[in-house]
Protein backbone atom coordinates (compact mmCIF):
# COMPACT_ATOMS: atom_id res chain seq x y z
CA UNK A 1 0.00 0.00 0.00
CA UNK A 2 3.17 2.47 0.81
CA UNK A 3 4.27 1.73 -2.18
CA UNK A 4 0.90 2.34 -4.40
CA UNK A 5 0.88 5.58 -2.25
CA UNK A 6 3.97 7.00 -3.63
CA UNK A 7 3.04 5.93 -7.15
CA UNK A 8 0.24 8.15 -6.67
CA UNK A 9 2.15 11.18 -5.20
CA UNK A 10 4.81 10.61 -8.23
CA UNK A 11 2.10 11.97 -10.78
CA UNK A 12 1.87 15.19 -8.68
CA UNK A 13 4.08 17.95 -9.63
CA UNK A 14 6.50 18.96 -6.38
CA UNK A 15 6.90 22.22 -7.52
CA UNK A 16 4.49 24.78 -9.95
CA UNK A 17 6.75 24.79 -13.11
CA UNK A 18 5.34 25.79 -16.56
CA UNK A 19 5.07 23.75 -19.55
CA UNK A 20 5.73 25.72 -22.89
CA UNK A 21 2.68 24.81 -23.98
CA UNK A 22 0.72 26.46 -21.54
CA UNK A 23 -1.58 29.17 -21.92
CA UNK A 24 0.44 32.76 -21.91
CA UNK A 25 -0.46 34.12 -18.48
CA UNK A 26 -1.02 31.30 -16.68
CA UNK A 27 -0.10 29.28 -13.79
CA UNK A 28 -0.63 26.65 -11.19
CA UNK A 29 -2.19 27.11 -8.19
CA UNK A 30 0.25 27.57 -5.38
CA UNK A 31 -1.09 24.60 -3.37
CA UNK A 32 -2.68 22.52 -5.70
CA UNK A 33 -0.27 21.22 -8.14
CA UNK A 34 -1.02 20.04 -11.92
CA UNK A 35 -0.68 16.36 -12.85
CA UNK A 36 3.02 15.58 -14.22
CA UNK A 37 2.75 16.23 -17.84
CA UNK A 38 -0.33 18.35 -18.13
CA UNK A 39 -0.33 22.17 -20.18
CA UNK A 40 -2.42 24.65 -19.32
CA UNK A 41 -5.29 25.44 -22.20
CA UNK A 42 -7.36 27.65 -20.12
CA UNK A 43 -6.65 29.98 -17.37
CA UNK A 44 -8.86 32.78 -14.99
CA UNK A 45 -8.00 34.42 -11.40
CA UNK A 46 -9.93 36.55 -9.33
CA UNK A 47 -9.25 38.26 -5.92
CA UNK A 48 -12.43 37.89 -4.84
CA UNK A 49 -15.26 35.99 -6.27
CA UNK A 50 -18.21 33.62 -6.20
CA UNK A 51 -17.45 29.97 -7.02
CA UNK A 52 -19.01 27.40 -8.78
CA UNK A 53 -19.31 23.83 -7.44
CA UNK A 54 -21.98 21.13 -7.70
CA UNK A 55 -23.56 18.90 -5.20
CA UNK A 56 -26.80 16.56 -4.83
CA UNK A 57 -29.80 18.79 -3.16
CA UNK A 58 -31.46 16.51 -0.78
CA UNK A 59 -31.64 13.56 -3.15
CA UNK A 60 -30.43 12.63 -6.37
CA UNK A 61 -30.94 16.37 -7.52
CA UNK A 62 -27.78 18.66 -8.32
CA UNK A 63 -27.46 22.53 -7.49
CA UNK A 64 -24.79 24.99 -7.57
CA UNK A 65 -22.90 26.48 -4.87
CA UNK A 66 -21.26 29.68 -4.55
CA UNK A 67 -18.97 30.28 -2.11
CA UNK A 68 -16.67 33.75 -2.17
CA UNK A 69 -13.11 34.34 -2.16
CA UNK A 70 -9.68 33.52 -4.00
CA UNK A 71 -10.96 32.03 -7.04
CA UNK A 72 -8.57 30.23 -9.64
CA UNK A 73 -9.64 28.22 -12.45
CA UNK A 74 -7.59 26.26 -14.68
CA UNK A 75 -8.24 23.93 -17.64
CA UNK A 76 -5.20 21.33 -18.03
CA UNK A 77 -4.68 18.85 -21.42
CA UNK A 78 -3.76 15.67 -19.52
CA UNK A 79 -0.51 13.67 -21.18
CA UNK A 80 -1.36 10.79 -23.49
CA UNK A 81 -2.45 7.81 -21.63
CA UNK A 82 -3.79 9.66 -18.64
CA UNK A 83 -7.17 8.46 -17.74
CA UNK A 84 -9.89 10.40 -15.78
CA UNK A 85 -10.07 8.07 -12.65
CA UNK A 86 -6.47 8.25 -12.66
CA UNK A 87 -6.65 11.97 -12.79
CA UNK A 88 -8.97 12.15 -9.69
CA UNK A 89 -7.38 9.77 -7.74
CA UNK A 90 -3.81 11.70 -7.58
CA UNK A 91 -5.96 14.57 -6.79
CA UNK A 92 -7.57 13.14 -3.91
CA UNK A 93 -3.93 11.70 -2.77
CA UNK A 94 -3.16 15.36 -3.25
CA UNK A 95 -5.90 17.77 -1.42
CA UNK A 96 -5.52 14.97 1.46
CA UNK A 97 -1.98 15.56 1.98
CA UNK A 98 -3.35 19.20 1.96
CA UNK A 99 -4.67 19.46 5.26
CA UNK A 100 -8.32 17.54 6.58
CA UNK A 101 -10.19 16.89 3.62
CA UNK A 102 -13.95 16.38 2.90
CA UNK A 103 -15.81 15.01 -0.02
CA UNK A 104 -18.90 16.99 -0.60
CA UNK A 105 -19.83 15.50 -4.04
CA UNK A 106 -18.77 13.21 -6.72
CA UNK A 107 -19.96 11.34 -9.71
CA UNK A 108 -18.01 8.87 -12.62
CA UNK A 109 -19.01 7.63 -15.80
CA UNK A 110 -22.78 6.88 -15.76
CA UNK A 111 -23.36 8.02 -12.27
CA UNK A 112 -22.38 11.96 -13.57
CA UNK A 113 -25.80 13.66 -14.97
CA UNK A 114 -26.19 13.91 -18.54
CA UNK A 115 -25.06 17.39 -19.68
CA UNK A 116 -23.29 17.54 -16.27
CA UNK A 117 -21.55 20.92 -17.10
CA UNK A 118 -23.73 22.21 -19.71
CA UNK A 119 -26.17 24.00 -17.59
CA UNK A 120 -23.37 24.52 -15.15
CA UNK A 121 -19.71 25.24 -14.95
CA UNK A 122 -19.26 25.26 -18.63
CA UNK A 123 -21.85 27.70 -20.43
CA UNK A 124 -21.14 29.70 -22.70
CA UNK A 125 -21.12 32.80 -19.90
CA UNK A 126 -19.22 30.18 -17.13
CA UNK A 127 -16.59 28.64 -19.29
CA UNK A 128 -12.54 29.43 -18.53
CA UNK A 129 -10.65 31.73 -20.86
CA UNK A 130 -8.83 29.61 -23.45
CA UNK A 131 -6.36 29.63 -25.80
CA UNK A 132 -6.07 27.31 -28.97
CA UNK A 133 -9.04 25.81 -28.88
CA UNK A 134 -11.09 26.32 -32.34
CA UNK A 135 -14.52 25.80 -30.44
CA UNK A 136 -14.17 26.19 -26.60
CA UNK A 137 -17.87 25.52 -25.72
CA UNK A 138 -17.64 22.23 -27.51
CA UNK A 139 -14.89 20.96 -25.71
CA UNK A 140 -17.04 20.19 -22.38
CA UNK A 141 -20.33 21.44 -23.79
CA UNK A 142 -22.74 18.01 -24.09
CA UNK A 143 -22.24 14.98 -22.94
CA UNK A 144 -21.34 13.62 -26.19
CA UNK A 145 -18.30 16.36 -26.53
CA UNK A 146 -16.57 13.53 -23.58
CA UNK A 147 -16.24 10.09 -22.29
CA UNK A 148 -15.34 8.30 -18.95
CA UNK A 149 -16.17 11.89 -17.07
CA UNK A 150 -15.33 12.01 -12.99
CA UNK A 151 -15.83 14.93 -10.97
CA UNK A 152 -15.21 15.50 -7.09
CA UNK A 153 -15.70 18.58 -5.13
CA UNK A 154 -14.02 18.00 -1.48
CA UNK A 155 -13.61 20.82 1.11
CA UNK A 156 -10.05 21.10 2.48
CA UNK A 157 -9.34 22.82 5.77
CA UNK A 158 -5.73 23.88 6.34
CA UNK A 159 -4.39 25.55 9.86
CA UNK A 160 -4.83 28.91 8.09
CA UNK A 161 -7.02 28.55 5.11
CA UNK A 162 -10.17 26.74 3.73
CA UNK A 163 -10.17 25.15 0.30
CA UNK A 164 -13.16 24.43 -1.70
CA UNK A 165 -11.88 22.37 -4.64
CA UNK A 166 -13.82 20.71 -7.80
CA UNK A 167 -11.87 18.43 -10.58
CA UNK A 168 -13.69 17.66 -13.65
CA UNK A 169 -12.03 14.85 -15.70
CA UNK A 170 -13.26 13.08 -18.66
CA UNK A 171 -11.54 11.81 -22.38
CA UNK A 172 -12.30 13.78 -25.26
CA UNK A 173 -14.53 12.04 -27.63
CA UNK A 174 -13.06 10.78 -30.96
CA UNK A 175 -15.82 13.40 -33.03
CA UNK A 176 -14.82 16.44 -30.79
CA UNK A 177 -14.75 19.60 -33.02
CA UNK A 178 -11.47 20.03 -31.11
CA UNK A 179 -9.47 17.89 -33.59
CA UNK A 180 -6.15 18.11 -31.65
CA UNK A 181 -7.28 17.03 -28.17
CA UNK A 182 -9.47 14.15 -29.55
CA UNK A 183 -8.99 10.83 -27.13
CA UNK A 184 -6.80 13.37 -24.54
CA UNK A 185 -8.42 13.41 -21.12
CA UNK A 186 -9.25 17.12 -20.27
CA UNK A 187 -8.96 18.88 -16.26
CA UNK A 188 -11.44 21.63 -14.99
CA UNK A 189 -10.01 22.27 -11.86
CA UNK A 190 -11.60 24.86 -9.53
CA UNK A 191 -10.00 26.06 -6.47
CA UNK A 192 -11.82 28.74 -4.41
CA UNK A 193 -9.99 30.30 -0.99
CA UNK A 194 -12.66 31.51 1.27
CA UNK A 195 -11.91 35.01 2.14
CA UNK A 196 -12.84 35.40 5.46
CA UNK A 197 -11.79 32.51 6.41
CA UNK A 198 -9.94 33.74 10.31
CA UNK A 199 -9.30 30.79 12.81
CA UNK A 200 -9.52 33.25 15.62
CA UNK A 201 -12.60 34.62 14.27
CA UNK A 202 -14.11 31.89 12.54
CA UNK A 203 -15.80 29.52 15.82
CA UNK A 204 -17.47 30.78 19.27
CA UNK A 205 -18.94 28.39 21.52
CA UNK A 206 -22.27 29.29 23.25
CA UNK A 207 -20.31 30.31 26.77
CA UNK A 208 -18.20 32.63 24.76
CA UNK A 209 -21.00 34.35 23.17
CA UNK A 210 -22.96 34.35 26.61
CA UNK A 211 -19.59 36.19 27.79
CA UNK A 212 -19.44 38.78 25.16
CA UNK A 213 -23.15 39.88 25.12
CA UNK A 214 -22.31 40.04 29.11
CA UNK A 215 -19.73 41.92 28.73
CA UNK A 216 -20.28 44.56 25.57
CA UNK A 217 -24.19 43.76 24.87
CA UNK A 218 -23.39 41.23 21.60
CA UNK A 219 -21.51 39.25 19.96
CA UNK A 220 -20.25 39.34 16.46
CA UNK A 221 -19.89 35.52 14.54
CA UNK A 222 -18.17 35.04 11.16
CA UNK A 223 -19.41 31.24 11.49
CA UNK A 224 -22.56 31.84 10.40
CA UNK A 225 -22.43 32.04 6.17
CA UNK A 226 -24.68 32.10 3.04
CA UNK A 227 -24.56 31.67 -0.31
CA UNK A 228 -23.35 33.54 -2.98
CA UNK A 229 -25.67 37.00 -3.31
CA UNK A 230 -28.46 34.63 -1.41
CA UNK A 231 -29.91 34.14 2.52
CA UNK A 232 -29.33 30.40 2.71
CA UNK A 233 -27.47 29.43 5.30
CA UNK A 234 -24.26 27.04 3.69
CA UNK A 235 -23.74 23.99 5.75
CA UNK A 236 -20.49 25.21 7.66
CA UNK A 237 -23.14 27.33 9.76
CA UNK A 238 -24.63 24.59 11.26
CA UNK A 239 -21.54 24.11 14.19
CA UNK A 240 -22.29 28.35 15.47
CA UNK A 241 -26.10 27.47 15.24
CA UNK A 242 -26.11 24.90 17.70
CA UNK A 243 -23.76 26.87 19.75
CA UNK A 244 -26.04 29.65 19.66
CA UNK A 245 -29.06 27.32 20.92
CA UNK A 246 -26.91 25.73 23.58
CA UNK A 247 -26.61 29.58 24.79
CA UNK A 248 -30.45 30.21 24.77
CA UNK A 249 -30.98 26.88 26.39
CA UNK A 250 -29.15 27.96 29.09
CA UNK A 251 -30.38 30.93 29.52
CA UNK A 252 -34.02 31.17 29.29
CA UNK A 253 -34.59 34.94 30.01
CA UNK A 254 -31.91 35.68 27.10
CA UNK A 255 -33.31 37.81 24.20
CA UNK A 256 -32.16 38.72 20.96
CA UNK A 257 -31.58 40.83 17.92
CA UNK A 258 -30.37 38.94 15.75
CA UNK A 259 -28.87 41.28 12.73
CA UNK A 260 -27.39 40.80 9.44
CA UNK A 261 -24.66 43.30 8.26
CA UNK A 262 -22.80 43.19 4.59
CA UNK A 263 -20.18 45.17 3.06
CA UNK A 264 -20.72 48.16 0.75
CA UNK A 265 -20.14 46.71 -2.59
CA UNK A 266 -23.66 47.07 -4.40
CA UNK A 267 -26.75 49.26 -3.84
CA UNK A 268 -27.96 50.17 -0.42
CA UNK A 269 -31.18 48.77 -0.86
CA UNK A 270 -30.47 45.94 -2.00
CA UNK A 271 -27.54 44.94 1.07
CA UNK A 272 -30.62 46.54 3.98
CA UNK A 273 -32.94 43.58 2.16
CA UNK A 274 -30.03 41.13 1.71
CA UNK A 275 -29.16 41.58 5.57
CA UNK A 276 -33.16 41.34 6.86
CA UNK A 277 -33.14 38.17 4.67
CA UNK A 278 -30.44 36.54 5.92
CA UNK A 279 -31.36 37.43 9.59
CA UNK A 280 -34.75 36.09 9.22
CA UNK A 281 -33.04 32.85 7.96
CA UNK A 282 -31.19 32.57 10.92
CA UNK A 283 -33.82 33.26 13.48
CA UNK A 284 -35.92 30.60 11.16
CA UNK A 285 -33.26 28.09 11.78
CA UNK A 286 -33.27 28.74 15.72
CA UNK A 287 -36.67 28.60 15.58
CA UNK A 288 -36.62 25.27 14.06
CA UNK A 289 -34.29 24.25 16.67
CA UNK A 290 -36.86 24.54 19.27
CA UNK A 291 -36.00 28.09 20.51
CA UNK A 292 -39.50 30.64 21.72
CA UNK A 293 -39.59 32.85 18.43
CA UNK A 294 -40.48 35.39 20.95
CA UNK A 295 -37.11 35.62 22.13
CA UNK A 296 -35.65 36.70 18.09
CA UNK A 297 -36.15 40.07 16.67
CA UNK A 298 -34.41 39.67 13.01
CA UNK A 299 -32.76 42.94 11.90
CA UNK A 300 -31.04 43.95 8.75
CA UNK A 301 -28.82 47.25 8.50
CA UNK A 302 -26.70 46.30 5.70
CA UNK A 303 -23.37 48.32 4.95
CA UNK A 304 -24.25 50.96 8.11
CA UNK A 305 -22.11 49.59 10.40
CA UNK A 306 -19.52 48.19 9.96
CA UNK A 307 -15.97 47.31 11.83
CA UNK A 308 -13.28 48.20 9.34
CA UNK A 309 -12.79 49.73 6.11
CA UNK A 310 -14.51 48.85 2.95
CA UNK A 311 -11.48 49.83 0.46
CA UNK A 312 -9.85 46.55 0.91
CA UNK A 313 -11.37 42.92 0.34
CA UNK A 314 -10.10 41.95 4.29
CA UNK A 315 -12.01 44.55 5.50
CA UNK A 316 -15.23 43.79 3.93
CA UNK A 317 -14.83 40.59 5.21
CA UNK A 318 -15.28 41.16 8.43
CA UNK A 319 -18.35 43.71 7.62
CA UNK A 320 -19.96 40.43 6.65
CA UNK A 321 -21.14 39.09 10.05
CA UNK A 322 -24.14 38.19 11.81
CA UNK A 323 -24.46 39.79 15.45
CA UNK A 324 -26.23 38.72 17.82
CA UNK A 325 -27.28 41.96 20.17
CA UNK A 326 -29.13 41.79 23.95
CA UNK A 327 -32.70 43.55 23.85
CA UNK A 328 -35.31 43.56 26.66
Amino acid sequence: MHYCFLILLSLILSAANGYAGDMPGSRDHPEILRVTGSEILGFEYNEYDAANFLKEDGGKKLKVVNPEGKRTRILYLAKSGDTPLMVQKNYDVALRDLGEAKEIYSCKNAGCKSHLLATTLWTRNTMVPTEGLTHPFYLLGFSHNFTSPAYRYIEVTTDDARYHVGVFAAAIAANNPNKNHRERVVILVEILEVGDFEATLEFVDASEMQQQIAESGHVALYGIQFDHDKATLRPESKETITEIVKALESTPALRLYVVGHTDDVGKLAYNQDLSLRRANSVVETLVAAGIDRGRLTALGVGPAAPVSSNEEEAGRAKNRRVELVKRR
